[in-house]
């Protein structure tokens, strides 16, 4: 199931991309003692058979937020370990009608052998254990970090990798654009000020890893941090507008900028 599913790339020394059939992009990392795995997609595929193909080594799970997409193959894992702010998002199941909706309107076609939307219909979070910024996952002669970064959710986190200089982003910085409009996103001033603070860590990362990317070029310059940072600051002083954007999941304004783009609420946009 899962070589049908999944797709990987290596994408640095024991650093695995897996991509979730062109939906999310999840991530493995492996130290001398444990591995750890970076979301856990829609959780359609056999995603701990494929971690286990990858590495050997005891496994540690964090999500990089609480949304569906990254979060729904929690039920697969014995622990996951989500920021405090997500974790309600992280636990929430959906309706029958939405599983339904994503089932026949999202995943892309065809399911997995062996799917059964019964059991994935009311497959639980699993067991959830609380992190928040500053936590450290030591992996033995490699340790990721978190850096919280609320503005897309408010439990939205980065991992710093300062070993590889790598730095694992989520949905808080894309090469695509980043959504500040749903009903759960932080003002735009607000996510503006968690950027700049990330920003502070530039000098320990050369890369960025997002969570949605296209897996034939997912190493992704750090500069396009900047060009958020800056778009976002145009937005604020007014010299930048954006155009109407609806989306499943409400309405906002979209603003592209050189190397990225934002969608935000033009009635959010300060606390």
């Amino acid at each position: 199931m899962s070589a049908e599913w999944f797709e990987v790339k290596e994408v640095g020394d024991a650093t695995w991309a897996i991509d979730d059939r062109g939906s999310d992009v999840m991530y493995l990392v492996a130290g001398q003692e444990r591995c750890l795995l970076m979301d856990t997609g829609w959780g359609v595929g056999d995603l701990p058979a494929l971690v286990a193909s990858l590495s050997p080594l005891p496994l540690t799970v964090v999500n990089t937020h609480g949304h569906p997409d990254h979060v729904f193959g929690n039920g697969q894992f014995a622990q996951v370990y989500v920021h405090v702010a997500d974790e309600a998002a992280a636990r929430k199941l959906p309706s029958a009608d939405m599983r339904t909706w994503i089932v026949d309107g999202v995943l892309p076609k065809p399911l997995p052998a062996g799917f059964q939307f019964d059991a994935w219909a009311v497959a639980g979070p699993g067991a959830l254990e609380t992190i928040q910024d500053g936590h450290v996952f030591d992996l033995g002669g490699r340790a990721l970090e978190v850096i919280s970064v609320p503005g897309h959710t408010p439990g939205s986190i980065c991992l710093l990798d300062r070993q590889a200089r790598l730095l694992f982003t989520g949905d808080s910085v894309l090469p695509g654009t980043v959504w500040l409009h749903l009903d759960e996103s932080l003002p735009l001033r607000q996510y503006h000020e968690n950027l700049r603070r990330l920003q502070a860590f530039s000098d320990e990362f050369d890369h960025i890893l997002p969570g949605h990317a296209d897996l034939q070029t997912l190493l992704v310059s750090k500069d396009i941090l900047d060009d958020l940072v800056a778009g976002i600051e145009r937005i604020l002083a007014g010299e930048l507008v954006g155009r109407e954007e609806k989306t499943f999941a409400g309405d906002g304004l979209r603003c592209d900028f050189d190397l990225c783009g934002i969608v935000y609420r033009p009635d959010r946009l300060r606390a």
